[in-house]
C-alpha cells in the first residue's frame, strides 16, 4: 500500500488524496477498512496541524469522514480510536476545548 507512505511521512494532505485514489482504483481492496481509517486519521491530523483559519473546515471534514467510516464499518477494530477523533473534533468545533490538549490525548 504505497499510498500509506504519505501518511508515514506525515504529509496528511497528500495522504488523503493518495489513499482516496487507492480506493477509487481498487474499491474492493482487502485493505479498504484500513484505508478509510487512515483517511479519517489523516483528516484529523491535518486539522490539528493546520493554521487556525483552516481548522474549522478541516475538523468538519474529519467528522464527515468519521460518518462515512462508521457507516461502512460499524464494528471496526479501529472504532474506539475513530470515536475519540469524532469526540475531539466535535468538542473543538463547539469551542469546548482547545486543539492542543485534545489532540495530544487522542494521538498518544
Amino acid at each position: 500500500m504505497s499510498a500509506k507512505l504519505y501518511y508515514d511521512l506525515e504529509d496528511f494532505k497528500a495522504s488523503i488524496v493518495a489513499l482516496g485514489n487507492s480506493l477509487n482504483e481498487y474499491p474492493e481492496s482487502k485493505y479498504r477498512e484500513e484505508i478509510l481509517f487512515l483517511i479519517l486519521k489523516s483528516n484529523y491530523l491535518l486539522a490539528f496541524n493546520s493554521i487556525l483559519s483552516k481548522q474549522k473546515e478541516r475538523y468538519q471534514a474529519t467528522l464527515d469522514e468519521y460518518y462515512s467510516f462508521i457507516t461502512e464499518y460499524p464494528e471496526s477494530k479501529y472504532r474506539k480510536e475513530a470515536d475519540r477523533m469524532h469526540a475531539a473534533s466535535s468538542k473543538i468545533l463547539k469551542g469546548e476545548t482547545d486543539t492542543l490538549n485534545n489532540a495530544n490525548n487522542i494521538i498518544k
